[in-house]
């Protein structure tokens, strides 16, 4: 490119380094964002997202908040797409202070959460049996303006289930359906699997007859 007088910019620069980050290269990816300044391109916020998560991908996380304070350094905040990445290695390792840290440093920098963020944390939080917590996560979103999707609810109706909380998995049930969202075909496998687990073979026909009559079908 810089042969044909075509300088790369923070695209080109950003592609390439995306390259090594998603074949685990990272010494080629450090040593490619290091070199962008010398070639009059700053790195940017979604420079540094990217190696973050090309070393969250390979689980170095010391790695990936090491660039995140480097980034505080040079003056370049952190935006929701990069906390994401943090948050959910994080989480997926059962690491909830530091999942849960990183949720609290966002409010507060003003940095507003996604549905994305959110889902990751209550899916964490149900692996690990503290459904409860998980249910204070949903109501946090209606009060920050999320809307939770289908994944929102039935991770924490199958985190009830797993409990043996039947009841207040069908509170969930309830309270996904007044905000007009149908139990789906995942819903419904869910709370299927549940009562085929503990013999209750009545129920279990009951939900089947009432999955096929909605127009569902089952994926189990």
């Amino acid at each position: 490119m810089e042969d044909l007088g075509l300088p790369p910019n923070e695209i080109t620069f950003g592609c390439v380094l995306n390259g090594f980050c998603k074949k685990g290269m990272m010494t080629d990816a450090k040593d490619w964002i290091d070199g962008m300044a010398e070639r009059n391109v700053e790195p940017n916020v979604v420079s540094y997202t990217i190696l973050i998560d090309g070393y969250r991908r390979l689980g170095k996380m010391e790695d990936a908040m090491a660039v995140k304070e480097a980034m505080a350094k040079k003056g370049i905040s952190p935006n929701v797409r990069t906390y994401n990445c943090l948050i959910t290695e994080f989480s997926r390792n059962g690491d909830w202070r530091n999942a849960s840290g990183l949720l609290d440093e966002m409010k507060e920098k003003g940095i507003v959460a996604d549905v994305v963020t959110y889902n990751v944390l209550i899916e964490a939080l149900c692996c690990k049996g503290e459904v409860r917590k998980a249910v204070k996560r949903l109501d946090e979103m209606s009060k920050v303006g999320l809307v939770p999707n289908y994944l929102t609810y039935n991770t924490i109706i199958q985190g009830f289930c797993d409990k043996g909380n039947i009841k207040a998995a069908y509170e969930i049930r309830t309270r996904m359906e007044k905000c007009r969202k149908r139990a789906n075909v995942v819903t419904y496998n869910v709370l299927i699997k549940y009562f085929y687990r503990i013999g209750k073979v009545e129920e279990t026909d009951d939900l089947l007859n009432e999955m096929l009559d909605k127009g569902r079908y089952c994926l189990i």
